[in-house]
């Protein structure tokens, strides 16, 4: 089993040089844009960053993860083909509907949006980078069924590199507004998607399927839909902010709601891209309940101590990479946003679950259930705490949106989570955070000495509650003696 989860790890490790490659670009930008734009156009570029992804999700139509489930089970190779034919179909329908929508009614999106008109070609360039994005997601997701996540990772970081050149070029070079951004963004994966085209045509087999196509909808809307209301969870904060708040604190909200992700990142992408596709292949061995289960713990312990780390280093990190210093506050943001994602982690198992089972509908039906949540306790909170207030409903939406998954699948799932480890490693970072807050020292040797002390404290607190079993201590001791003991003597 344990060899099971070193291979999910060594996937995760490859899949995630992309994400890493996307989080460290938009750590390169984020003193770009401080640096170069005023507040309010950092606040108008982080509410056209969120309204870019509604449109993707809806062109994309959850695609992406209905191509794994349809095809990662298939040994057919004729076959999977031919499945992948009708999702090209479906991809392509999709953009130029959303293409058109775009050239007709991008000037009242500007109003709707930004509050303001005049930014009607910035909102079309919205809508051509969600149909471009969504259209490189065929040879993504292709090379994942391939078990090529090499040649995922080219595609990603290619993407990634000439988006990150044309922005540099754009805003250093030709000092242009902010909506060469988007211009940019726009740009990389339209040339990227062409590159890559005979890629995806060499692994498509002609077979239109009416009834196949009727199959995939039917799996993938309600998905899309709980896709939509997730981005909705995720950014409908900001959205209320506006109302309530200055641009300037929506600007500090968003920076440190970004940067609170990183986690999501270097670690929860990864791992999601490549449990999706082993949750299929594994589905029928012994221990394959062991396996979700334990992967589960994993993965939040991993989430919980980096957000520790992260938390205690970003009061340090924002102001390399924040170049205003009216948005060094978002720091203090982060650290919900860290805990939050944890539990967003831990939400993968029981979807993953409904995917098995077809039951899309009920990640819809959860999604909906904390929107509704989140919206109600943001426009009842905002006015009294302001951005503090969103950051704490986004941990309560997180927790809200486990239970329910968990509740709603405890009869047929494949992972039981470890809960007495869960609420410890929970209790484990609310602790040590705090306390970094309350002994923060302005000299800043002593202050890493107390975090450094917090650390170990609470590593210390897992083998007091004896969180790992004996075989998983072992292996660790082994682990320790191969790659750092052997160094050191």
């Amino acid at each position: 089993m344990l060899k099971d989860i070193k291979h999910t790890i060594s996937q995760s490790a490859v899949y995630g040089l992309s994400r890493v490659a996307a989080k460290l670009i938009s750590f390169i930008l984020i003193p770009l844009y401080t640096a170069k734009f005023a507040s309010d156009a950092i606040a108008n570029i982080n509410l056209l960053e969120s309204f870019w992804q509604y449109l993707f999700t809806i062109c994309m139509f959850a695609f992406e993860t209905a191509i794994i489930s349809f095809c990662a089970s298939k040994e057919n190779d004729s076959q999977r083909r031919k499945i992948l034919f009708n999702f090209f179909l479906l991809f392509i329908l999709n953009s130029i509907i959303v293409f058109l929508i775009g050239i007709i009614f991008s000037g009242k999106f500007s109003q709707f949006i930004l509050k303001e008109t005049g930014y009607e070609n910035v909102i079309f360039y919205c809508f051509l980078i969600s149909v471009f994005e969504s259209l490189l997601i065929m040879p993504m997701t292709v090379a994942r069924i391939n078990s090529k996540p090499v040649l995922y990772t080219v595609i990603t970081v290619s993407n990634l590199l000439i988006n990150l050149l044309l922005q540099i070029y754009f805003i250093v070079y030709l000092n242009l507004g902010f909506e060469y951004v988007f211009l940019a963004k726009f740009i990389a994966p339209a040339f990227v998607f062409l590159i890559f085209l005979p890629y995806v045509l060499k692994n498509l087999k002609s077979d239109f399927n009416f009834p196949e196509i009727k199959s995939i909808l039917k799996f993938s809307f309600p998905l899309m839909i709980a896709m939509l209301m997730s981005l909705l969870l995720n950014t409908v904060d900001r959205f209320i902010l506006t109302d309530f708040v200055s641009k300037q604190d929506v600007a500090v909200y968003t920076i440190g709601y970004s940067i609170g992700s990183v986690t999501n990142a270097f670690i929860l992408s990864p791992f999601t891209l490549a449990i999706n596709v082993i949750f299929w292949k594994k589905l029928n061995d012994d221990n394959f309940r062991r396996f979700m289960t334990k992967s589960s713990t994993y993965l939040f312990t991993a989430m919980i101590f980096a957000s520790i780390i992260i938390s205690f280093i970003i009061p340090y990190a924002i102001k390399l990479f924040v170049r205003n210093e009216l948005l060094w506050p978002s720091a203090n943001i982060i650290p919900y946003i860290l805990f939050a994602n944890c539990f967003v982690a831990l939400f993968t198992f029981p979807s993953l679950d409904f995917y098995y089972k077809k039951n899309t509908h009920v990640i819809l039906l959860i999604i909906a259930i904390c929107l509704i949540f989140n919206f109600a306790a943001n426009i009842i909170f905002i006015r009294y705490a302001g951005i503090y207030a969103s950051a704490i409903v986004t941990v309560f939406s997180a927790v809200l949106m486990v239970l329910t998954g968990y509740y709603l699948t405890k009869k047929f799932t494949f992972t039981k989570f470890e809960t007495g480890k869960i609420i410890l490693l929970s209790a484990i970072f609310l602790s040590v955070v705090c306390l970094s807050f309350f002994l923060f020292q302005q000299n800043v040797y002593l202050d890493i000495i107390i975090k450094l002390l917090l650390i170990f404290c609470a590593v210390l607190s897992l083998k007091l509650f004896k969180f790992f079993e004996p075989i998983e201590t072992e292996r660790i001791k082994g682990f320790f003696n191969k790659y750092f003991f052997k160094i050191f003597k």
